[in-house]
């Protein structure tokens, strides 16, 4: 995940894509998004707790009621993928907000996610401000205002609460309990386009993901990929929203048959995902997969051009992530700058359970 200048980004990648600049928009209220910054130390646990303290004071008690639910209630499983003109939302979104409030929201989100993760933000509500002008985008209310915060429990240093953000093509969703991030599952990071100029600026969005996963298929020799080969691309992810408790049949190659050099390429492929959440959950994560990497499996198929079909998915006991890219675009804008679902899921810990 990546905002490239257009020199590194014509380093990196030789595709159609880097044709598609978006049409002028009025959206500068909101993209670019602040800069990645810590008004409350590194991003932890304690210090969300102190950025959604800051929003919620700056809020009165009937808007925060919109957009706080239950920690156990069904709201928090219904996010969604999906544009909102195809399904609504809870929660409150950017577009209801000030622009202090939303200023913010986005120091909250500095405070809880890792730098990698404030860049899927960002990556996310760029896109959407280039999608805004495409021909589909009233009917499906594709604008970088349309994205959600919801928090879920009672914020607090001793107990458990959680918070999501998302909307088209994101859906984050953080558990927090005794002041500390405890998992970022499940959490869904896509894009349209992944390969696009917005207003000067260059973003490479999801394409680190996918070129890593590449780079694990690549070092591996002929037999190894011969059994490593995840076989027909699915339509769509298998673990995406809607799909709680779903767990596919593990397919691929296993970690055991991998050398150290394959190992380490797959854990970097790995830490592209787990690196969205703040480092002091990110690092014991990262640290108990290796432990048991023999436990995981790796599949893919496909190539590293940016809107070609290829899917990934890496598995183990308690990591399922998944990536697709569908070869394909929705938006007539986007035609041939990629189009990519992706997810991480930990089953043993869905929603911080």
């Amino acid at each position: 995940m990546k905002i490239l200048t257009t020199t590194a980004l014509i380093l990196t990648l030789a595709t159609p894509a880097l044709a598609h600049q978006a049409p002028s928009h009025d959206h500068s209220e909101i993209v670019p998004i602040p800069a990645y910054d810590l008004p409350y130390g590194e991003a932890s646990g304690a210090a969300a707790l102190t950025a959604i303290e800051t929003l919620l004071a700056s809020i009165d008690e009937h808007t925060r009621a919109q957009f706080m639910f239950d920690i156990d209630g069904p709201t928090r499983a219904g996010w969604s993928n999906l544009p909102a003109g195809i399904v609504s939302r809870t929660g409150i979104s950017l577009n209801e907000l000030s622009e202090e409030q939303r200023s913010l929201v986005f120091a909250f989100l500095s405070s809880s996610l890792g730098e990698e993760g404030y860049e899927t933000v960002a990556e996310a509500l760029a896109a959407e401000a280039f999608l805004s002008t495409d021909g589909r985008a009233e009917r499906l209310q594709w604008a970088p205002e349309n994205y959600w915060l919801s928090i879920f429990g009672t914020p607090s240093s001793d107990g458990a609460w959680g918070w999501q953000f998302g909307g088209h093509h994101l859906a984050l969703n953080i558990s927090i309990e005794g002041n500390k991030v405890e998992t970022m599952s499940p959490t869904f990071i896509g894009t349209e386009p992944a390969v696009f100029t917005l207003n000067g600026v260059d973003y490479e969005a999801v394409r680190d993901m996918h070129l890593s996963g590449y780079a694990v298929f690549t070092a591996l020799d002929a037999n190894q990929q011969k059994t490593a080969d995840a076989g027909s691309i699915p339509e769509d992810v298998l673990t995406g929203p809607g799909n709680d408790g779903v767990i596919p049949q593990a397919i691929g190659l296993s970690a055991a048959d991998m050398n150290d050099e394959q190992q380490t390429l797959l854990l970097n492929t790995i830490a592209e995902w787990v690196s969205v959440q703040p480092n002091e959950n990110a690092a014991p994560r990262m640290a108990e997969l290796a432990a048991g990497m023999d436990a995981l499996s790796f599949a893919w198929t496909g190539n590293d051009e940016v809107n070609t079909p290829t899917y990934m998915r890496i598995q183990g006991p308690t990591l399922i992530i998944e990536l697709l890219s569908t070869g394909g675009n929705v938006g007539s804008s986007a035609k041939g700058a990629g189009h990519y679902h992706t997810m991480y899921r930990n089953p043993t810990r869905e929603y911080g359970q």
